[in-house]
């Protein structure tokens, strides 16, 4: 008999009459639950129905989901901050972040002085006379935080990860993916369409006539379309291998001798004596052959393309207009554009990130928290190891070589514990492009003088005061921010039960990362090897198999399926983390008390369901199942649980039931 639960709780915003936003908390609320759908059949419909009834799409946002609250939350406290900074500052970094900010909002300013500011950048490109004077303004462009034509940063050798080498890949693409420039999709197509007029208009901003603009945006089209057909797609770059070839300057050379790779290195102050992984070396040969067939002229155009998109933020409203217009109406069906704050706010993230988050730990991340959460880290961490010491599938070998790299990785919680320094950043106030050009050139700069340096294994990648957790796997470690260290995710006065299958889960779902498709190449130091036998690999590849199967089944939007192989790291890492997550709350003896009508255990699985609640536009849905390793919400939920007898127990399901798989697919 299915167990029927007399009240209901789920996360969602503390609100007034018809959902109206009130507070900046978000809390469990008993009116998220359908009580009309059933469990057994639909569980996301379940758990999720009265949320989405209640949290329409903002009209400035592609989708609502319970993590975009806490983003937009994170957001308001951030720009309290930042006002607070711009008005009082105490420290030279919050002068620095007042200073920003302050000059971002001034749109007074920013209209007055119109594209004055850009001239000179704008008059170096049209001064380009050969292809020496061309890399260098690549160069100048990289700077700025371009990636035309190719991205340069640093990065990790992969057979040993105690070293940063140079990193060469693709770019060069100003639409989501590759398949925007060559499918013949009627919706691709007509999205090109769409774009090329977007190069058109943007042209004309920029003082062109029609008729130069027209010619200016084929110009981008072909030197985009030739670099998209020979880069990798988002499948193929799921295997790192695909994008990692060391090579030294010379063999780089030969494969582009048409680009002036010794120019484009002396002009951003790089001096490759060793190893670059030149990830995609067919891409780095189209651009050779892209600099014999082009026209000078030609590159003028897509250079002034890459200049305007990294100044839109800060240019005068007709450019944020039309940015906005094209990249957010048109592909992701948003209807208006966030607010000046919300746009400085994120901006002032961008290039001082650290320097906000700062503040907003000492803020919000009580040591109370953070010690909740190593201690939860470490009951799933135990889970991990009894599961791989028990499992089935594994010999004796590999479980030694698993167990070790689960014992090397590391945590790091809310902060890091070395804050970055700012003071060679300038910032003037009144300077708004400026300001956002040389934050770019701060932070490629620091990028650059990594490489030939010991790798710093504490750096967090990720915004502190933003709500993320992910796993590193050239690190092996896993990270969860401060701002991801707030209710609803985390909450340390709600119950084990709730705490587990929400934040437990997603602490799971990181560990299970290490050990997915991609992170199981990895050894416990961080390097590329394969340190499974023959056999059980291929018992691995068997097992991840049935997830591709699995995923591949459901409906993205309007006909497309979710792509298996796409979402197979983050799907593998879903199961896997809840499954751990379970083990470790059934661990350690807990009440069985219920809370609002229900078990600790049907909690634990609501916790984990109201964490993926999302409206999303069919707009941004088509976009992701293209491009996304991540399922959509629905299948993150209903995908899972399907394969977990716990949850059918839990919930009184029984055998046929959709939320009961036949063959339930697993891993960990």
């Amino acid at each position: 008999m299915r167990i029927a639960p007399v009240a209901f709780l789920l996360i969602s915003l503390i609100s007034g009459p018809c959902g109206a936003q009130t507070s900046d908390k978000l809390k469990f609320d008993i009116h998220a639950v359908d009580m009309s759908a059933d469990a057994c059949a639909d569980f996301y419909q379940y758990a999720c129905g009265g949320w989405l009834k209640r949290n329409p799409i903002p009209a400035d946002r592609p989708y609502s989901a319970v993590f975009q609250q806490m983003r937009e939350i994170n957001q308001t406290r951030v720009g309290e901050i930042l006002e607070r900074a711009a008005t009082e500052p105490a420290t030279t970094d919050e002068r620095k972040i007042g200073d920003y900010y302050a000059s971002c909002m001034d749109e007074k300013t920013i209209e007055a002085k119109g594209l004055e500011p850009l001239q000179a950048e704008l008059a170096r490109i049209s001064a380009i006379n050969n292809p020496s004077e061309l890399a260098n303004e690549v160069a100048r462009l990289h700077g700025f935080g371009s990636d035309a034509l190719f991205s340069m940063s640093a990065d990790q050798k992969l057979e040993d990860a105690t070293q940063v080498i140079a990193y060469l890949d693709q770019s060069g693409l100003n639409l989501p993916e590759p398949g925007y420039y060559t499918s013949e999709d009627t919706e691709l197509v007509k999205a090109r369409a769409e774009y090329r007029a977007h190069l058109e208009n943007e042209f004309r901003l920029l003082g062109e006539s029609p008729e130069q603009a027209k010619a200016a945006a084929e110009d981008v089209m072909k030197i985009e379309t030739a670099l998209a057909r020979t880069e990798l797609t988002p499948v193929e770059r799921r295997d790192r291998k695909a994008w990692y070839h060391l090579m030294g300057l010379a063999e780089l050379e030969k494969l582009a001798p048409e680009f002036r790779w010794k120019e484009y290195f002396s002009a951003i102050g790089f001096a490759p004596m060793g190893q670059i992984n030149v990830a995609i070396p067919k891409y780095m040969q189209a651009i050779g052959e892209l600099m014999k067939a082009t026209a000078i002229e030609a590159w003028k155009s897509y250079l002034r393309w890459e200049l305007a998109r990294v100044a839109t933020p800060v240019l005068p409203n007709r450019f944020r207009d039309a940015e906005f217009d094209f990249y957010q109406r048109t592909l992701a069906g948003v209807r208006e554009q966030a607010s000046r704050a919300k746009q400085c706010t994120d901006l002032t993230n961008r290039d001082l990130g650290e320097a906000v988050g700062k503040d907003y730990a000492q803020r919000y991340l009580p040591a109370s928290s953070k010690q909740k959460v190593l201690e939860m880290l470490g009951r799933i961490k135990q889970a991990f190891r009894n599961d791989i010491e028990q499992s089935t599938w594994m010999d004796a070998s590999t479980k030694r070589e698993a167990l070790r790299k689960l014992e090397l990785l590391r945590t790091m919680i809310g902060y890091p514990d070395r804050w970055r320094d700012y003071s060679r950043l300038e910032i003037r106030r009144g300077d708004a492009l400026g300001n956002a050009l040389r934050g770019k050139e701060f932070e490629f700069r620091r990028q650059m003088a990594k490489i030939g340096k010991p790798v710093d294994r504490g750096e967090f990648y990720e915004l502190v005061q933003g709500v993320e957790g992910y796993h590193d796997n050239p690190l092996n470690v896993i990270v969860f921010t401060a701002g991801i260290l707030q209710p609803p995710f985390f909450d340390g006065q709600m119950d084990d039960a709730v705490n587990f299958g929400l934040a437990g889960a997603v602490m799971g779902h990181e560990l299970s990362h290490a050990f997915d498709d991609k992170g199981h190449q990895f050894d416990g130091e961080g390097n590329m090897r394969n340190w499974w036998t023959a056999e059980d690999a291929q018992h691995y590849n068997v097992r991840a198999a049935c997830f591709v199967r699995q995923y591949s089944l459901y409906p993205a939007v309007d006909g497309v399926k979710v792509n298996g192989e796409l979402t197979l790291g983050e799907n593998i890492a879903d199961n896997g983390g809840l499954q751990l997550a379970h083990m470790a709350f059934e661990a350690e003896p807990h009440s069985s008390a219920l809370i609002d009508g229900y078990t600790p255990e049907q909690r634990f699985f609501l916790g984990w369901a109201q964490w993926r609640c999302m409206n999303i536009t069919d707009q941004k849905a088509r976009e992701l199942a293209r491009d996304d390793g991540h399922s959509p919400g629905r299948w993150r939920v209903n995908g899972v649980v399907s394969n977990m007898p716990a949850f059918a127990k839990a919930y009184g399901c029984r055998k046929g039931d959709t939320m009961v798989r036949a063959e339930p697919c697993r891993i960990w």
